[in-house]
């Protein structure tokens, strides 16, 4: 089957969801993928996933061009984090290599690329598949919840208003509609969505690169992996290390965060003028700070679907400690597979059982790789998105078989 993934990134061992269905997939299918380039630095990320697409266009999206976009979406009822995303270049190469490629389903990932997508909608031989991931709505909910600067909840206000519309339209717009949790999936039908047409495809972990290394663990170490020019990791860890790690440092002094991810905020960068921080920004290879690290953080407030750092932290081995709104998603289970606590200083006494029990920190490390090995390989869930394909390319050629029929 031909397969045209679309996606608003490129794909790459940082942007997992999609390239691990394309990497998983192209053993069944001739994937094609289409997707903005709105940072120069991830065309070379490209490569990643190159090999497994049969054709692959990056399509260039300036910040000057987002910014425009989002100016003119302003007093409409568009959202902004949908605005951004607008190309007219985009959509008509999408179209373009439907019509090249002889394309009959398109894999549509988050509701950025939905503007591009309209003309598509009324193509009666072409199936769409909406991966929304997660649900924006709720996700805009917990950040109004949890904003203090009064022009900031205004702001989310604004915006979560226009997407309960928006997003509903979206999805009431495909055929079928693919979530990565139960919670994300209950929360859209509480919107308006057709229980029918979602369906749960969880996120996974690659669990042959994610697995243990022969790595000694350094004591009294932390770390926190997660994508840095994403606003509620960023605050996520701006917070701990306000509120959080002046309680650990009371007890032990000598504990040191490293703080990995690509483009860490100004914010963030300042917090290495502590020489027990270190803030690495963009590095090629996450798992030699999971490795080594004596525990793991996962610390955010606002926290929609399911976290990849959860996952990745857990296929490591590496011990870790999250707020409950990071795995509420996930079939993990406190003392068990991981410690979960609350902000402050309940997350503060965790971290430090950890730290003072290497025990327990390596019984809770083992237990959470074979969680992961158990229930959340990308091959799992690229398997049940294989299923689907096959579901929805039965339906097409029925339907074609009744037109021509019909005729």
């Amino acid at each position: 089957m031909r397969i045209l993934f679309v996606t608003p990134y490129v794909p790459s061992r940082i942007r997992v969801r999609p390239f691990h269905f394309i990497r998983f997939l192209s053993a069944f299918h001739e994937i094609s993928l289409v997707s903005l380039l709105c940072d120069e630095y991830e065309a070379q990320l490209g490569d990643e996933v190159r090999e497994y697409c049969a054709t692959m266009d990056l399509i260039p999206l300036s910040k000057r061009a987002a910014y425009i976009n989002c100016l003119r979406a302003l007093p409409s009822s568009m959202p902004l984090r949908v605005a951004y995303y607008q190309s007219p270049a985009f959509a008509q190469r999408i179209r373009e290599v439907i019509r090249e490629r002889d394309i009959k389903v398109v894999h549509a990932e988050l509701i950025k690329v939905v503007p591009g997508l309209h003309a598509l909608l009324k193509e009666e031989d072409i199936a769409i598949i909406y991966d929304s991931v997660d649900c924006i709505t709720s996700y805009l909910e917990q950040c109004h919840r949890a904003a203090s600067n009064p022009l900031q909840k205004a702001f989310v206000w604004s915006e979560l208003l226009k997407m309960r519309r928006y997003e509903l339209n979206s999805i009431e717009s495909f055929a079928r509609v693919v979530i990565s949790s139960e919670r994300d999936r209950e929360r859209l039908i509480a919107l308006g969505g057709q229980s029918s047409a979602i369906q749960v495809i969880p996120n996974g972990v690659d669990t042959v690169y994610f697995s243990p290394l022969a790595l000694a663990r350094e004591p009294d170490s932390l770390v926190f992996c997660a994508k840095m020019d994403y606003y509620p990791n960023s605050q996520a860890i701006l917070r701990f290390a306000q509120d959080v790690l002046p309680l650990i440092w009371a007890t032990r002094p000598q504990v040191q965060l490293t703080i990995v991810g690509n483009n860490p905020p100004s914010a963030v960068r300042e917090l290495s003028a502590d020489p027990r921080i270190t803030v690495t920004g963009y590095v090629p290879d996450i798992r030699v700070y999971l490795a080594r690290a004596a525990v793991a953080l996962a610390p955010l407030v606002v926290a929609a679907g399911i976290q990849n750092k959860v996952l990745e932290a857990l296929a490591m081995a590496t011990p870790l400690v999250a707020t409950p709104g990071t795995c509420r998603a996930l079939q993990v289970e406190h003392a068990k597979h991981l410690l979960i606590a609350e902000e402050g200083q309940a997350y503060a006494e965790a971290i430090l059982t950890l730290l003072a029990q290497p025990q327990l920190a390596r019984r809770l490390g083992l237990a959470g790789r074979q969680l992961v090995e158990q229930r959340y390989s990308w091959a799992f869930a690229a398997a049940r998105l294989h299923e689907l394909y096959r579901e929805v390319a039965e339906v097409q050629r029925t339907d074609d078989l009744n037109t021509a029929l019909a005729l």
